[in-house]
């Protein structure tokens, strides 16, 4: 059987706000050529606005982690996602309306650490452990004005829920399997992106300066957030976090969709996972430097 041609004539990393809606627009035409990116451009438009505080009745992002960078980052992982499932021509098939939704919803998935005019109380990191059903409100705001329906906004909150962690994709109230396998795209493409940018070890400090000021804001006494005492345990527990919960959520919860990225790439390897190897080798170092 013939296999689908694979591209890999983008860069492995692409985190700048023009560079990724320029990819996210080359994906869709390459798949929907008779279809405008017009919708795509407004809502990344609408969410660099969102980030720089000009969205009305909003701050601009303040958090040390979770910012456009990280969503850009998100967003690309994304849209591979479906560039190679796509490719792959497996079930469910994606249409052009999927694709679109798919990338609102991951563009908006972190929306929810925004702080609105008047929050004047720490930094939105506060929001860590809401910030996911957040995110989902801010979308039933937001994208109406984007044209997008109702029932289109469901299933973009669904997807959104599968990003957080510690979500049960089981317990989620899909109505499809189209549905479930967008969830799944979105919070493969989270964590891919994240865990595999290449300042990631260089940025845990800050991740854990989020946690801290969430664990102190609510005073969570029993939740994951309050697991580390110190950025220096954060990155310490970094292995076992991807090889004991990411790999088992990329399997068991999100359907193995990762699997898609393996005919994204020309040469049929997922460098995703090559680059948070890379990235555990590299923390791991920092930690015996720091020691030393």
């Amino acid at each position: 059987m013939l296999q689908p041609k694979r591209e890999m004539t983008d860069e492995m990393h692409i985190a700048n706000p023009k560079q990724t809606l320029n990819f996210v627009e080359k994906t869709f035409t390459s798949h929907f050529s008779d279809r405008s990116t017009t919708f795509l451009c407004k809502v990344f438009g609408g969410v660099e606005d969102l980030f720089a505080g000009r969205y009305p009745g909003y701050q601009g992002s303040d958090t040390a982690y979770h910012d456009l960078t990280h969503t850009c980052e998100a967003t690309v992982a994304v849209v591979r996602l479906l560039d190679g499932h796509i490719k792959r021509r497996k079930p469910p098939s994606v249409s052009w309306r999927d694709f679109e939704l798919a990338v609102a919803a991951i563009l908006l998935h972190d929306s929810g650490f925004m702080k609105q005019i008047g929050d004047n109380e720490g930094t939105g990191a506060k929001y860590t452990l809401v910030h996911v059903s957040r995110s989902g409100e801010f979308a039933a705001k937001f994208l109406p004005s984007f044209g997008v329906a109702a029932d289109e906004i469901r299933v973009v909150q669904l997807a959104i829920d599968c990003t957080g962690v510690a979500v049960d994709v089981n317990e989620l109230s899909f109505r499809s399997e189209r549905e479930r396998f967008l969830g799944c795209i979105i919070g493969t493409g989270d964590i891919l992106g994240q865990m595999a940018a290449p300042n990631y070890p260089e940025r845990l400090p800050g991740l854990y300066r989020e946690f801290s000021e969430a664990a102190a804001h609510s005073k969570a006494r029993k939740s994951w957030i309050t697991d580390y005492t110190s950025a220096e345990e954060l990155m310490r527990k970094t292995c076992h976090f991807y090889e004991g919960y990411v790999k088992w959520m990329l399997e068991t919860q999100w359907d193995a969709v990762h699997e898609a990225l393996l005919y994204h790439f020309q040469d049929g390897k997922n460098h995703y996972f090559k680059s948070i190897e890379t990235n555990i080798e590299r923390i791991e170092g920092m930690l015996q430097t720091a020691n030393a």
